[in-house]
């Protein structure tokens, strides 16, 4: 394994690659429904009322989750503008923040080379690269649980100067003597210095993590931290263990002495200072909320924290606990197939102290994170997203030789080998590498044609035999490269396989049914709304709309809600109901009296409010004027 912190160079295209892969094509794409568009309108609400607080959509309340994720979007469309870029900016940002703290980490224990393989790996893994440019929260709390992580990594690592446990014990200070400074006493004092700003470091991480989607940016980042903790306390010290064993009150001696540790005590110290401020920090937005916004203690704690966790069905977010099994395996491609050999007992063996305590964070970092959502009720596929760039950096500390350039003696020979002959790992793994990077290729074509029916474009035709030629190639070509040479097409073609999908999606966007976008509708609500004219909403509230529609759509010019169920949002926060006042429709008749009435109404409904709302308009003809996948624009002019 490489030198830690060596600074080898990274080849000329590593930076630009990086740029293109997390920048590039970011604002193609409208907003789909319902997710982007909601954290999408929520956050233009702030820039449009001035209103920072409290988060809320369609001028109401909506604290289903903390504010960061819409504060850092709200500052993007108050510099760029109202538009798609802007909105996915901060997520490309936070996603490339979180692949620099894994190159960090990685590089810290195994070199550059290692930390640029990290950076490939989470950066072309599918599921990362779909949610850093897919607007939740997730990205944003996988950078602050990667950034945390880092932070205690460091905060350990930076104690390394101090001796060990069993083998220090405190003396008077030798200046109090009046002796010379000792120079292992001020190496010592450094060590500690550092190791308290990185803990503070952490803290603040877990901050912005629970200020994005609550405490589990606490729960992962401690407890992987904690298994490192325990396993350094207990190796060095098992010998004086065994010892005071056999003494009277010996484990309850044990046990004080390594609390009495430096090492142990600096980092006692240091979590009391980073509780400190991770309060300072997160506490007061919490608090302000639950004193200014009625029911919202109750609601948020009660509602989200714990009804998130038990109650995923009422969402339509409950899943068999194996339901990320598949979400893993499709979701890191194209290394999904490296996953079968990255924890060999061989392997650990072979690792020196530091990289055991580094390969134990990761793995309690990544393994937790999975077992977590898995024994949660509600689940989603993007929940699991925190554990890749753990993945990622076990994938570059198992082989480290993958960042290193192709040409570097130390990864290839005059003599080429097959894949698997210098990794220990089987040949056809590290070949089916490049063929897995092109599967995009070929289950977007099937998806648009099998499940969402888009079959008159042409691209969809071709793209599919297109696509298999090229795995094909890839599959023929890369009998004789080696592992380097498989992993550096691997990424390449993972970037352009997906950069290529985010390319077409803007030609199928408005048939993915309910995650169609709204943009259609909300420019023709904007082309044909006149001064004087009635908006209604009908059945379902059509979240991101007044993204496009505004000033159709504004805080003084709010439409009408008619069918609106009682448990769905934006009656589902206490007293939204309320809020909306008039501007509620009781029951269908007062409807029907709105189509029939002398002004023109425009009507935004979900699939079938067009047919249904005919009999109730009494013969009155009802004109559709745009469709968007679920959703249907008509009026009654």
């Amino acid at each position: 394994m490489p030198p830690a912190d060596s600074d080898q160079r990274a080849p000329w295209w590593f930076v630009p690659f990086v740029l293109l892969l997390f920048f590039g094509l970011l604002g193609t794409r409208s907003l789909n429904e319902p997710d982007e568009g909601r954290y999408a309108e929520i956050a233009r609400e702030m820039v449009e009322t001035g209103n920072w607080l409290v988060p809320r959509i369609w001028y109401v309340p909506h604290l289903d989750k903390p504010p960061f994720t819409y504060w850092a979007v709200a500052a993007s469309l108050s510099v760029f503008g109202v538009n798609e870029w802007a909105v996915r900016l901060p997520l490309a940002l936070a996603g490339l923040s979180a692949a620099w703290a894994v190159f960090l980490l990685v590089r810290s224990v195994a070199g550059a080379a290692a930390g640029r393989a990290a950076v490939l790996v989470f950066g072309t893994s599918a599921l990362a690269w779909v949610m850093s440019r897919m607007l939740t929260t997730d990205i944003f709390l996988t950078q602050f649980i990667a950034w945390a992580v880092y932070c205690f990594w460091q905060s350990w690592r930076s104690l390394d100067p101090l001796a060990e446990p069993t083998a220090i014990s405190y003396q008077p200070s030798a200046k109090a003597a009046g002796e010379e400074p000792d120079p292992a006493e001020d190496i010592r004092a450094r060590a500690a210095k550092r190791s308290f700003a990185w803990q503070l470091g952490a803290w603040a991480a877990m901050a912005g993590g629970v200020l994005t989607k609550g405490p589990i940016a606490l729960v992962i980042p401690l407890a992987a931290f904690g298994a490192l903790v325990i396993w350094r306390s207990r190796r060095p010290a098992q010998r004086a263990a065994e010892d005071l064993a056999l003494s009277p009150l010996g484990p309850l001696r044990w046990w004080l002495h390594q609390f009495n540790s430096p090492r142990n005590s600096i980092l006692l110290l240091g979590a009391l200072a980073g509780g400190t401020l991770f309060l300072l920090l997160a506490l007061p937005w919490f608090w302000t909320v639950w004193a200014t916004v009625p029911d919202s203690f109750a609601f948020m704690v009660k509602g989200q924290v714990v009804g998130h966790a038990m109650q995923g069905a009422a969402k339509n977010r409950a899943q068999p606990f194996w339901f990320f099994i598949p979400v893993l395996l499709a979701g890191f491609l194209p290394w999904t197939p490296l996953l079968g050999w990255l924890w060999r007992r061989a392997h650990w063996r072979s690792l020196d102290a530091r990289a055991q305590e580094a390969w134990l964070l990761l793995t309690v970092w990544a393994g937790l994170t999975f077992v977590l959502f898995s024994i949660n009720t509600a689940k989603l596929m993007h929940y699991i997203l925190p554990m890749f760039p753990a993945l990622a950096a076990l994938v570059a500390l198992r082989w480290p030789g993958l960042g290193t350039p192709v040409s570097d003696p130390a990864c290839s020979s005059p003599t080429p080998q097959p894949a698997g002959s210098e990794t220990g790992a089987p040949g056809w793994m590290w070949r089916a590498l490049p063929a897995a990077a092109l599967l995009p290729l070929i289950v977007f074509p099937l998806a648009c044609w099998f499940v969402f029916k888009v079959r008159d474009q042409m691209w969809v035709k071709v793209a599919l035999p297109g696509a298999g030629v090229l795995l094909l190639a890839a599959l023929w070509e890369s009998r004789q490269w080696s592992a380097a040479l498989c992993a550096r097409w691997a990424g390449g073609l993972a970037a352009v396989a997906l950069l290529v999908v985010a390319g077409l999606t803007p030609l199928v966007e408005t048939e993915l049914r309910s995650n169609q976008t709204l943009k259609p509708l909300g420019l023709a609500l904007k082309r044909e709304f006149r001064e004087g004219d009635v908006l209604i909403v009908r059945h379902r509230i059509p979240q991101g709309l007044p993204f496009y529609a505004h000033p159709v759509i504004s805080e003084t010019r709010r439409p009408y809600l008619s069918g609106l169920p009682e448990h769905r949002m934006p009656f589902e926060f206490p007293g939204n109901r309320a809020r909306f006042g008039d501007r509620v429709v009781k029951d269908d008749q007062i409807y029907g009296n709105f189509l029939t009435g002398q002004q023109r109404v425009f009507v935004v409904g979900f699939k079938g409010a067009f047919a249904s709302s005919r009999p109730l308009a009494r013969g009155k003809p009802l004109r559709l004027l745009a469709q968007a996948g679920d959703w249907e624009l008509f009026t009654n002019r």
